[in-house]
Parts: C-alpha cells; sequence; structure tokens
C-alpha cells in the first residue's frame, strides 16, 4: 500500500514537473512576443513622430508656396491691369 502511494506520489511530482517546464517555456515564449511586440511600438512611435514632423514640414513649405504663388499671380493682375489701362485709349482714337 505504501508503495503504491510512493508511486502515485511519484507520478504526481513528474506531471507537476512536465507542468512547470512547460509553464516556462509559454512564459518565455510570450515574453519574447511581448519585447518584439513592444520593440514594433517603439519603431511605430518612430515612425509615427517623423511622419507628423514630415507633415508639418511639408505643410509649412506648401503654405510658403501658396504665399508666392498668389503673390505672383497678384503681380500678373497689376501687371495686365495696367497693360489693359494702355490699351484703352488705344480704343477710343479708333
Amino acid at each position: 500500500m505504501q508503495l503504491e502511494n510512493f508511486d502515485r506520489l511519484e507520478e504526481k511530482i513528474r506531471q507537476a514537473m512536465e507542468l512547470i517546464d512547460r509553464l516556462q517555456q509559454e512564459n518565455q515564449e510570450i515574453s519574447s512576443s511581448y519585447r518584439k511586440l513592444e520593440d514594433q511600438i517603439n519603431n511605430f512611435e518612430k515612425n509615427t513622430e517623423s511622419l507628423n514632423f514630415e507633415a508639418e514640414r511639408l505643410k509649412s513649405e506648401l503654405a510658403h508656396k501658396e504665399r508666392n504663388f498668389n503673390k505672383k499671380r497678384e503681380e500678373i493682375k497689376r501687371r495686365l491691369e495696367k497693360l489693359l489701362e494702355k490699351l484703352v485709349p488705344l480704343e477710343s482714337t479708333d
């Protein structure tokens, strides 16, 4: 009877050790996955920061180009108006 109890105890201990080994392995896999995900998150955050900076730079550049375009357009408009003013007297002499 005692030998049978020892056999059962030994089997339970063996099963517990297998379970502990399996759980340790799963824990390592989870920890590894966690570190990989953490690295990916950090990379995404860096990329997002970089993209936000680039977007702001491009917005600023676009605003600058738009101001320059509007200045040139106004200059062209003024020059055309002056030319038209010079042409009006020529039309009336016909």
